[in-house]
């Protein structure tokens, strides 16, 4: 004979101890009451915790290491595809000789020249994003007298004449001329401290510090403003080097946000290297 006892059963002939459960907190015989495994990495492993049918889980798969097998061994000789050079074309405004057509000019074209290279360094200045503080833009934290403060580009993407290699087998060198140009001050500061100040954009066929090795192709002055943007035209021939420079004063924060060159042309190419 056995009567019910919450969720349990009490049997006068055969008794069996109660216990509550640990999820639902109710009464029921201890035997009706199973232990809960859950994942533990590779196994299943007791949780400690007694828990009635209706209570009791599925492990939890998401809970589960899965052991990834080692990769298979490389094939000796392995010809794999160049990626690289096939998405990184030669030509400077990504011209297809297969297709002869241009595509816009990148903000990643060509090697970054400068001395500007605190804050964000010389990258930062042409990476497409002008609205940004002077601590994430190219900037020097004590400004060079002169003109002597500088950021550009290097169309060719590399400096042949430190590569040290045989003529014929430099990367070609890559000219272009310049329509027009933005420049754009950081949005925490101006281009110089909080002062208006000079402005040069130059070319060159060499990537020199001394100032009287580039030609001057737009020049202006600047109204000491954060976040102050200036646009101009060139004048000027092709050349592998543009740069735009600032007056310095010895004194103050240079910085720049952002450069953009529109480029009149798809580019002058000579092989090998040569000028």
């Amino acid at each position: 004979m056995s009567r019910p006892q919450g969720r349990a059963n009490i049997s006068v002939t055969n008794p069996q101890a109660l216990a509550i459960c640990d999820r639902c907190g109710f009464r029921y015989n201890h035997v009706d009451l199973s232990w809960q495994y859950q994942w533990r990495g590779t196994k299943l492993q007791n949780i400690q915790i007694l828990v009635c049918e209706d209570c009791l889980d599925i492990p939890q798969e998401q809970l589960r290491i899965i052991i990834i097998p080692p990769d298979p061994i490389p094939i000796s000789n392995a010809r794999p595809e160049n990626s690289v050079g096939d998405n990184n074309p030669m030509s400077a405004v990504g011209y297809s000789a297969i297709t002869n057509t241009v595509t816009p000019i990148s903000q990643t074209v060509g090697g970054r020249i400068g001395n500007l290279l605190g804050g964000g360094g010389l990258r930062s200045a042409f990476d497409g994003n002008a609205y940004k503080p002077s601590w994430q833009s190219a900037c020097n934290a004590l400004s060079n007298s002169s003109y002597s403060n500088y950021v550009g580009i290097n169309w060719s993407g590399a400096n042949a004449a430190m590569l040290g290699a045989p003529s014929s087998l430099l990367p070609p060198v890559i000219r272009h001329s310049l329509t027009s140009y933005t420049i754009t001050a950081p949005n925490d500061r101006s281009f110089l401290g909080n002062n208006p100040t000079s402005y040069l954009v130059q070319s060159s066929p060499v990537d020199s510090p001394v100032y009287g090795a580039w030609t001057t192709i737009s020049s202006g002055t600047t109204a000491g403003t954060a976040g102050e943007t200036i646009s101009g035209t060139c004048t000027g021939g092709s050349e592998e080097f543009h740069r735009v420079a600032f007056l310095g004063d010895g004194l103050n924060y240079v910085s720049v946000a952002q450069v953009t060159f529109d480029v009149a042309q798809i580019g002058t190419p000579s092989t090998g290297g040569s000028p």
